[in-house]
């Protein structure tokens, strides 16, 4: 196949992966629908300065995702697809400048395999199809450090994209948006030139773009809303959620290498040999792109909070140098990497295989779409053995393989999570938007729910104790709650009757 067709028929890859069946199931709980809500109550207030959820204001990120995310309301709808369409629309952006960077740099194969190595992987599909602020802040970052070495590699010109970039990765996700631009070049250039070449990162009329696009929304918020705003956004949700644990995010510290091999399975495999070209070739590409996987998974490691998504904007580098590993023409690494891949698929289809029995035994019947997924790992085992044994690599199967994989848990895994997850509380909260009255309140009872505020268009009184429960109904301004279904009978001795109950949760009315 012609080189121009590859290229076409990857980005086709980009398009189909992002947006296949973007709006096809429920927002899930607790992000995706916080966000959604959210937006949906700027839009309705036409406040486009201080973000609120559930009539309450939330400081835990910036405004910029906020605003991205109401334009695409006001073009799709206020609806999932809506909610999802601006990740989508980052994660093929970030493809896109994935693939020219490193072309620019490297042979047309590197570029495609950075790109499918990326795309091609849980980490891709999960968060450009999710509405939370993470592939956003993937592409500014991206951008920004790319940027920074063209200026240095390049034309001094990407100077201005670098800082640019950096004011709108801190737009939307506070000071991590300005850490990693600064941090990483800073340590990339005192290795490379020593303290010298810090100069190059000085820009002062970059820097007034940067103030120019990344300062006024801060400024507006703190002349609304005074020191509430810094102790809210910059210390409970930067600092603290750096020292502190966090709606008990906790991990070890080898939380993230596996979270790499987890999210970019099988690619990860070749990551060695990328990294071994560091030392190998001296490539200042490569060199850079380690610096930004170490910076950002180290920076993370430490922390007290820990979560997948934390560590997304390094996955573009990581990609970088599994394609360079991929391309390494020493045989050994290569076929190292074809054992692990064999092994751990091998693996999985085992359990795939064995796994439905057991879990019928305990009431779990939805299993119809592990003897598929069991082909699908013993295929990448069989792929892995023939390259193993001929020395010839099949990039080209080996991503059918995971294309046809990752579709089927967008076609079957998804929607079963959202079914079993999001359905019973969806139903109710269609309930409570036509029998509530315009000012009435739902009340939820141990339960941190933010889809029930999107889908029944109705603010809530959550109540965490029974004394507060009995409270809000003596208010008599709710009469619809939401429970978990095990407190169903204590929650009818306070008078409330059981309407429905489903897939662990139950819904009450008072009499």
């Amino acid at each position: 196949m012609r080189k121009s067709n590859i290229v076409v028929l990857v980005f086709a890859v980009v398009l189909f992966v992002s947006l296949f069946r973007l709006g096809s199931v429920l927002l899930f709980d607790v992000d995706e629908a916080v966000f959604a809500e959210a937006t949906k109550e700027m839009v309705e207030s036409g406040d486009y300065i201080t973000a609120t959820y559930n009539g309450d204001v939330r400081y835990d990120k910036p405004i910029f995702f906020y605003w991205v995310m109401a334009l695409s309301y006001k073009i799709f709808g206020i609806n999932e697809f809506g909610a999802r369409f601006p990740s989508a629309l980052a994660g093929c952006l970030l493809a896109a400048g994935l693939f020219f960077f490193v072309r620019h740099f490297c042979d047309i194969s590197t570029a495609v395999y950075a790109v499918l190595s990326m795309v091609l992987s849980i980490y891709y599909v999960i968060y450009s199809r999710s509405a939370v602020t993470d592939m956003v802040l993937t592409l500014f970052i991206t951008l920004s450090l790319f940027c920074f070495y063209l200026s240095l590699k390049q034309e001094r010109r990407f100077i201005y994209g670098f800082y640019a970039f950096s004011a709108l990765a801190f737009l939307t996700k506070g000071l991590i948006g300005i850490v990693f631009p600064v941090a990483i070049p800073l340590i990339f250039l005192l290795v490379t030139e020593g303290v010298g070449g810090v100069i190059k990162m000085i820009n002062f009329r970059a820097a007034l773009l940067f103030l120019v696009i990344g300062v006024p929304w801060y400024a507006t918020e703190y002349a609304v809303k005074g020191n509430e705003f810094i102790e809210q956004f910059f210390i409970k949700h930067h600092f603290k959620r750096y020292t502190e644990v966090i709606s008990g995010h906790r991990g070890p510290i080898y939380y993230y290498l596996a979270a790499l091999v987890a999210g970019l399975f099988p690619w990860v495999a070749f990551l060695p040999a990328g990294i071994r070209k560091i030392f190998k070739e001296k490539d200042p590409l490569l060199l850079f792109a380690g610096i930004w996987v170490t910076f950002i998974v180290v920076f993370f490691s430490f922390a007290t909070t820990k979560l997948p998504d934390y560590i997304l904007s390094a996955i573009p580098a990581a990609s970088i140098l599994i394609a360079a590993g991929m391309t390494e023409e020493g045989l050994k690494w290569k076929r190292s990497a074809w054992v692990f891949i064999g092994l751990i698929s091998a693996a999985a289809g085992l359990a795939f295989v064995l796994l439905p029995p057991y879990l019928a035994q305990k009431g779990i019947t939805d299993t119809g779409w592990m003897p598929i997924t069991a082909a699908i790992a013993l295929t990448m085992t069989a792929l892995c053995c023939y390259s193993f044994f001929t020395s010839r690599p099949l990039y080209g199967a080996m991503s059918s393989v995971m294309f046809v994989f990752l579709m089927t848990l967008v076609v079957t895994v998804l929607p079963m999570a959202s079914s079993n997850l999001q359905d019973a509380l969806y139903k109710y909260s269609l309930y409570g938007k036509e029998k509530a009255g315009i000012d009435e309140r739902i009340i939820t009872y141990g339960l941190n729910k933010p889809s029930i505020v999107f889908y029944s268009g109705h603010k809530v009184a959550a109540a965490g104790g029974i004394d507060t429960l009995q409270k809000l109904i003596a208010e008599g301004k709710s009469r619809i709650v939401i429970a978990k279904a095990r407190d169903a009978e204590q929650l009818k001795r306070l008078g409330l009757v059981v309407h429905d109950t489903d897939k662990g949760y139950v819904l009450l009315e008072r009499n």
